[in-house]
């Protein structure tokens, strides 16, 4: 059972989150306290220790990395409870961490929660590390810095600028990095594609996303090739060269 607290300024918001929860979740999750702010929040996870908070982004005296800087140590797994900001959004999932949007649906709720479902334990030993991460590219509007790269071990964080390439390989992508470092996330290539297409990367093939900073030179045929920073040459589908024609020249 994972124990777990409300910190939210808006009481009707509290309660639907602990109402959903009750309703649908309740053989997993257990709702033991609820706070209205920052020091009524700090106060409730002193006393409590719980395995997740639900942290709601904005509140009347502050925010809730307003809290998380004030606890020091931070020992429990967090979802963030937000408004919608696109912004904000990739922030949170560049830094793997869960959020919700309000108003709160059933169904984003059930996601959130079953990734938790027997993770929690290898989560909350990463989160100081992943809070960081999350704090800085929530900080730099407009320029996401870093990425939470997830693997079977756990996660490496990496500068968005380092990484040179994807490559897909069935239900897992490696990530080649400057300085021929290697990074295989236990995630498919399809789950990056959508997460780093803003932010000057291309998938040019199936199986490759190529960081358009990272490229130094083009080859002309069918869908062409391209030559990156590393000195490899990635080949160009020809169902995807016009999109990369677009974007790079």
């Amino acid at each position: 059972m994972i124990k777990a607290i409300i910190i939210d300024d808006e009481k009707d918001a509290r309660f639907l989150l602990k109402n959903l929860i009750e309703r649908h979740f309740a053989n997993s999750v257990q709702i033991v306290a609820e706070a209205d702010g920052i020091e009524s929040g700090i106060k409730t996870i002193a006393g409590y220790s719980p395995d997740l908070v639900f942290l709601d982004i904005q509140m009347r005296m502050g925010t809730g990395f307003d809290l998380l800087k004030k606890i020091g140590k931070v020992d429990f797994e967090v979802i963030f409870v937000t408004a919608y900001n696109q912004y904000a959004l990739d922030a949170f999932k560049f830094s793997a961490f869960g959020y919700l949007l309000k108003p709160i649906k059933t169904s984003e709720l059930r996601d959130v929660i079953c990734k938790l479902e027997g993770h929690l334990t290898k989560l909350k030993e990463g989160v100081e590390k992943r809070l960081k991460v999350l704090i800085e590219n929530y900080g730099n509007e407009g320029e996401i810095r870093k990425l939470i790269i997830t693997n079977v071990e756990g996660f490496q964080v990496e500068k968005i600028d380092s990484i040179i390439r994807l490559e897909g390989d069935r239900n897992y992508t490696h990530f080649i990095i400057e300085n021929k470092k290697r990074i295989t996330s236990s995630k498919n290539i399809g789950e990056y594609e959508e997460l780093l297409n803003k932010y000057g990367f291309l998938r040019i093939h199936q199986s490759t996303i190529i960081s358009l900073r990272h490229v130094t030179g083009y080859t002309r045929g069918d869908g062409g090739s391209v030559e990156m920073t590393d000195g490899a040459s990635v080949k160009v589908s020809r169902y995807r060269k016009a999109e990369f024609l677009k974007r790079f020249l």
